[in-house]
This record gives C-alpha cells, structure tokens and sequence, in this order.
C-alpha cells in the first residue's frame, strides 16, 4: 500500500474532505508512511479538528466553516470521506481526482476482500461471513463502513489474509477497483437527501461490480427487480452467481432437494441443509445467510464448518434484536429499519406483531406499501412519531387502516404508549422504517433508547 500511495500522491496536492472517523484514519495513514505529501484537510465543523493531533500536525492545512472550499479544482487528488455529499455541496472539481479511502484500499488488497453491499442486511451478511471464515480458521480482517476504518487493517495484513468488507453506497460513489468477491443484497429507496436521483443511488452500489475484472465473483439477490436491469444495463466482466435461482438453473445458488447448492463450473458444492438452523428470523435473514454460505464457499470453507458456523451466529444489536419477555409482552428492537421494506419484513418475520412504533426523521420516503400492507394485515396499534411519524400517521387515516392509530411528537411518549396498548402476552416491535435524525445522532442511539424505555417503564 504504501508503494502504491508514494507512486500515485507524490508530488500531488491532496485534500481529505470531510475529517470523520475515516477522514482521521486516512490522515494518520499519510502522516506514517508518506510524510512528505501535500495535505489540507476539510470539515465544515470546527470542533472536527479539535484534540486531534495529527489534524495540527506541521505543514497541515486546515480548512473549515469559514474556509471551507466550493473550488476543489487546485487539487490534484481529493479523498473524499463517505459522509459528504459533492451533489449537495455544489462545489466544482475534476471528476477525475475524486477518489477515496474505499477505492484506494482496493486497488492494492481488492483480490484478497470479500465486499458486501445492499440497503438491507449488509451488516449482518457481513457479520456472518466473518464468523464463517473465523470458524474455518482463516486469517480473516472486518472493517469498512462498520468495524475498523479500513486503512487501520494495513498493518496486520499478509498475503494470507481475507478481508471481509461492509461497503455503503457513500463508499463505493467514486470507486474504479472492486473486491475479488462482490456482493449486492438488494436495493430500496435510502439515501435519496445524499444523490441527485434514485438511479445514481443505485449506480453508486452496483460499483461493486461494475468495477470487477475476469474471474471475480459477482453474488447477489436474483429476485431484485432493481439489481437485474443494472446488470442488463451495465454489463459486467464477472463471474455472476445469483441467489435463489430454479432447480433447472445453469449457475447460482439454489436449493435442489433437501440441500442449498452453488452451481459453479457445471460442479454442485453443497453449502447448507435445507432446513439449516439460524437464529436470525425471517426469510430475507435465510436468503442473506445462503449468499454469506457462497461466499465463504469460495473461500474453500467446507460445507460442516459453514453450516456449525451459521447455527451458531447470533443477531446483531437493533436488528430484529429479541430485548426480553416483560409482564407477558414481547419486545423487539429493529432500529436499523429506516426504509417502509425492513418494517413489512420484520412484521413478516415477527407474526403475529400486536404494536409497531413508526416514524422518525422524514426523508420523502414513499410509504404507500407500508400503508397497503398495514391495511390489509393484522397489527393491532400503531404508534407513530416524528415528522415521518406525521405523514405515516395522516397516511393510514385516509385510507382507512382499521388498526388503533396514534401519534406523538416524541420517540419517549410513543414508546410508552406502544407499552400501553399492547396487549399481555403480545408482541411489540420498533421497527421505524425512518431515519432516527430527528431526535438521535443515529440507529443505534434510538434502539438504545428504546430499551431503556422499555425496562425502566417496567420499575
């Protein structure tokens, strides 16, 4: 890497833009092993640069609120950070120099990575193919949008090494290389404040593949109506294999009989029982574990350690997280659901749910399926909040939804009346199908909450 980096930076002027968590991991980067490259370092926030010492470090040039560029043309390479938005900024600058620490990290380890990329579900896929590769005993990293920044990786990496990579739409926007082994989930509508239009939301996650070279592995969600007119509209160089194809199928994953298969080279590999044991509910979680068992099949983890490997994963934190059984109701803490898709597959994941608690931050999400499928199914309460919550809540009125429908401003007060109405040996799920910016710095900070409120209702 840091051949790479002197060849490519020597000489260059570089702008980090944006000085979050990556921002900072890319500058300690430089500093180490290139100290001799141009840097200015950009963050609209001042306090960004505060404590940080590699920020003040000697011929460090820091530009802020009041500095903050919009002509980004005098650099030869910006490295952009995931959090900024170039569409929103309105600044001008030569596509070309536009690169960052994602595109940067595969250019030199892209053959060694496993990349996993979707609205929905990448963490857990992620998460799951970690734990398979662990269980096969392979030197195995994690890190990207979630875990370690990937530059901190660097150092333990030996050629040995597989690297298992959460990769955001933010990340892969300005991407020319891609990991060896790609994989898209599925798309929804997300991010729409953040691109100019849907389809460069979904261009910016189909760089996973897009990018790929001969004899890369491209996996993904065959049933994606979205996925399937990017691959037709967009040819890529890679070996396709999608997830679930028909019992006739020529490649892919697919269950023949009582077993889930890969077809790959005329060759079946087993990957997993039919009726294989995981503790993730619902069937999107069973897809996603199927697509996490061809990876590390690729990897050559043998099927008895995949199948011991995925039995024994356990659900992440705010998704579809089991919190406990109180006074007879059952809670369920799905906070990472911020699109009207993830709240209609917990329900399903979850009947019968008696209360959902909806709402959040409004980003112009449609809603109308949300809607239809609480019209035509059996929840009993809903309870709505914030400015989402609202347009949910009016939503639900004019067409009808015959469910209790209730609406408060605040996250607390709707969580104590979800706690209210649902009923002694029923089912309550958060699972808000909105962003959580209106109240909490993020997902996590709401599902926290949310079981703080829970248990401390119960004193």
């Amino acid at each position: 890497m840091k051949n790479y980096l002197s060849k490519i930076l020597s000489g260059k002027k570089v702008l980090i833009l944006g000085y979050g968590r990556e921002g900072r991991s890319t500058l300690n980067y430089l500093l180490h092993n290139i100290p001799d490259t141009q840097i200015t370092i950009a963050d609209r926030n001042e306090a960004a640069f505060s404590g940080d010492q590699a920020a003040h470090s000697p011929n460090i040039i820091r530009l802020s609120e009041a500095s903050y560029p919009t002509d980004l043309k005098e650099y030869d390479i910006i490295i952009k950070s995931p959090g900024i938005s170039l569409f929103k900024t309105n600044a001008t600058y030569n596509p070309g120099s536009i690169t960052s620490q994602t595109d940067l990290f595969l250019a030199v380890y892209g053959k060694q990575t496993i990349g996993i990329t979707g609205t929905k579900g990448k963490s857990t896929t992620s998460s799951l193919i970690y734990h398979i590769l662990q269980t096969g005993h392979q030197t195995v990293l994690f890190g990207g949008n979630i875990g370690m920044p990937l530059f901190e990786l660097i150092d333990k990496i030996t050629p040995e090494t597989r690297i298992v990579a959460e990769l955001s739409s933010h990340q892969l926007e300005y991407t020319t290389h891609a990991p060896h082994i790609a994989i898209l989930l599925n798309l929804y509508q997300e991010h729409l404040d953040h691109y100019k239009s849907y389809i460069d939301y979904q261009k910016a996650k189909f760089n996973i593949a897009l990018n790929q070279q001969p004899g890369d592995y491209f996996i993904y969600s065959a049933n994606d109506p979205l996925i399937k007119q990017l691959i037709d509209n967009y040819p890529t160089k890679s070996i396709h294999l999608p997830s679930l194809r028909e019992e006739n199928s020529k490649t892919g994953i697919l269950q023949s009989g009582d077993e889930i298969n890969m077809i790959l080279d005329d060759q079946f590999k087993r990957l997993l029982p039919k009726n294989f044991n995981l503790q993730l509910p619902g069937e999107h979680n069973r897809n996603n574990a199927m697509i996490a068992a061809a990876a590390a099949s690729l990897c050559n983890i043998p099927p008895s350690n995949i199948e011991k490997a995925v039995g024994t994963f356990m659900p992440l934190e705010h998704r579809l997280q089991y919190i406990g059984t109180i006074s007879g109701i059952k809670y369920y803490n799905d906070s990472i659901s911020t699109i009207p898709e993830a709240a209609i597959a917990a329900m399903e994941s979850l009947k019968p749910v008696d209360t959902i608690i909806l709402g959040g931050f409004d980003r112009g999400i449609d809603y109308k399926t949300l809607v239809e499928y609480l019209k035509n199914g059996n929840v009993k309460n809903i309870v709505t909040t914030g400015e989402a919550g609202l347009r949910i809540y009016k939503l639900l009125q004019s067409n009808n939804v015959t469910a209790a429908i209730y609406f408060y401003s605040k996250f607390e007060d709707a969580v104590l009346k979800a706690i209210e109405v649902t009923p002694k040996s029923g089912l309550c799920l958060l699972s808000p199908a909105a962003s959580s910016y209106n109240e909490f710095k993020n997902f996590e900070e709401r599902g926290r909450r949310f079981k703080e409120i829970i248990l401390h209702s119960q004193i």
